[in-house]
């Protein structure tokens, strides 16, 4: 397939976006990839991939918005990889719901997460952004920054409020994917479309300084080493100790609990 025919339309830092665009280059599919700035999408994805959302994915004059969506689309372009287990296989059901899970649950926690710290530190919206091709020069990009991370917050219905929920919960939901991984679901050595779907979640929590700490020796940590190191990172102390005292302190109780 031409590589003009494929086209990824992704915002620098998405983490699903980051997933499809694994996938891509674990099928050997040559894409087109276009960057785009945080109001693009609502703004214009309409009329580029039928959208308001990213990642969207354009294949000649076909259109498909969504992560869960354009895997099932690669899947049918290049069957090899799959990104699910064979279809009669009883893994498959699982590894999707796995998938929806990290799709409709996770994602949304580590992206309120950095929106919270980007509030306190925006100058740092600018290393996800890494060698994007972004159709502004970058001293203009710098100077946005504070408003972009409003919008961002704004957007993403990112608050001090939702933000300190999502600390608390946070522990959880790695025990979800650490059993995940226990059992043989998840962390093979072959990404699966759920690997990539949460791996992608798991690798921008490592990038918040702040949050980082909490995925030190869970398997889940290990999801991230599906992709290439992101090229931001916020760091430590952007998040207030106030916050992350409750999650440290579960913590410790649970190594306690555990290990007595």
């Amino acid at each position: 397939m031409a590589e003009s025919t494929v086209k990824l339309y992704v915002l620098p830092g998405s983490h699903p976006c980051d997933a499809v665009e694994a996938a891509l280059v674990l099928k050997g599919i040559a894409y087109r990839r276009v960057d785009l700035l945080p109001i693009v999408p609502v703004l214009a994805g309409p009329f580029l991939y039928g959208g308001g959302t990213v990642p969207g994915m354009r294949i000649g004059r076909e259109r498909v918005v969504g992560s869960r969506a354009i895997m099932r689309r690669l899947d049918a372009l290049a069957a090899e990889p799959p990104l699910l287990p064979a279809p009669g296989d009883p893994a498959r059901e699982q590894v999707l719901e796995a998938e929806r899970w990290g799709d409709e649950v996770l994602q949304a926690v580590p992206r309120r997460l950095i929106d919270a710290a980007f509030l306190r530190d925006p100058a740092s919206i600018e290393g996800y952004a890494g060698d994007a091709k972004l159709p502004v020069p970058r001293p203009v990009l710098r100077a946005s920054l504070p408003l972009t991370a409003r919008a961002m917050a704004l957007k993403n219905r990112a608050s001090d409020s939702s933000a300190r929920a999502d600390l608390l919960a946070l522990p959880g939901l790695l025990d979800r994917v650490d059993g995940w991984i226990g059992e043989g679901l998840l962390g093979g050595a072959r990404p699966n479309a759920a690997d990539l779907q949460i791996g992608g979640a798991i690798r921008l929590l490592a990038s918040i300084g702040d949050v980082a700490p909490l995925l030190a020796g869970r398997l889940c940590a290990r999801l991230a080493g599906y992709f290439p190191p992101l090229a931001g990172s916020v760091p430590a102390g952007a998040l207030p100790a106030a916050w992350l005292a409750p999650v440290a302190g579960a913590l410790l109780s649970d190594g306690a609990s555990s290990g007595g």
